[in-house]
């Protein structure tokens, strides 16, 4: 097998099953070659974060298993961060304060409203306006700077909401700004196991991001070990299609390819 990453997987210090061993175990027999645990850091006030008392004891636990070169899987240090627009500064702040190897960039919120979580909103608004103030937040987040990946491009249709209209001005327009910023998607593979039935992003952006030449990397967003990897093999399949031959790998935020 090539070298593969999985970047997204979430343990018992945020919302997570699992802690560290157990999804190393997995990754081993997939015979992944590196992994990066990024449990969720946000300044909203949810239960699904890692606590801000358990920073510290995170950060130790992590960067010791990061610093351990005698195992066979490599293992970095991610987090994944809610964007908030008007919370910039905090947010960078709060950045600097874990030895990241990457940071993924995620949009749970318009608003107050998680709708990743909190399906009481949809209908307020048309599908198409939806899209609209989700990818605007997305690009406001891959150009703050603050961020090397974009988490779950498209997570807004994660319970079936899907456009009333042709999106594809709005994912072309959306691809341009995260290619001006120069930042890392994802393929992250959990879509195909949610209501949508899709990988995050779907091919129409796929197909774009390739064409922009986006630099992209896989993530399965795992909350347990056993989803370390799903759904790999159909990524690459899908990958390759598309004329992708390499994805992206991190160390203290400064990315390489590999080839795929």
């Amino acid at each position: 097998m090539s070298y593969l990453v999985d970047y997204h997987m979430h343990t018992t210090f945020s919302d997570g099953k699992d802690h560290y061993p157990a999804y190393l175990e997995v990754a081993r027999r997939k015979d992944l070659a590196e992994i990066g645990f990024s449990d969720h850091i946000t300044l909203a006030p949810v239960d699904w974060c890692v606590n801000e008392i358990d920073y510290p004891v995170m950060k130790e636990n992590l960067k010791s298993l990061c610093n351990d070169f005698s195992e066979d899987v490599q293992v970095r240090f991610g987090i994944e961060v809610d964007y908030f627009p008007e919370k910039e500064e905090e947010l960078r702040q709060l950045i600097a304060y874990f030895p990241c190897d990457y940071v993924i960039g995620s949009v749970h919120f318009i608003g107050d409203w998680n709708f990743d979580t909190d399906r009481s909103f949809y209908g307020k608004w048309s599908n198409d306006e939806l899209y609209r103030m989700y990818f605007e937040l997305v690009q406001k987040a891959a150009k703050s700077g603050l961020f090397d990946i974009i988490g779950h491009l498209d997570l807004i249709k994660k319970f079936q909401c899907w456009p009333e209209s042709d999106q594809t001005p709005l994912f072309e327009e959306t691809i341009k700004v995260i290619k001006e910023a120069n930042v890392v998607i994802e393929l992250n593979t959990s879509g195909f196991d949610r209501p949508c039935i899709d990988f995050y992003p779907n091919k129409k952006i796929l197909e774009i991001a390739a064409r922009y030449g986006v630099p992209i990397t896989l993530g399965s967003d795992a909350h347990q070990a056993d989803q370390v990897g799903r759904h790999f093999d159909k990524a690459l399949e899908l990958l390759k299609s598309l004329g992708f031959n390499q994805i992206v790998r991190f160390r203290n935020r400064v990315r390489s390819e590999i080839k795929i």
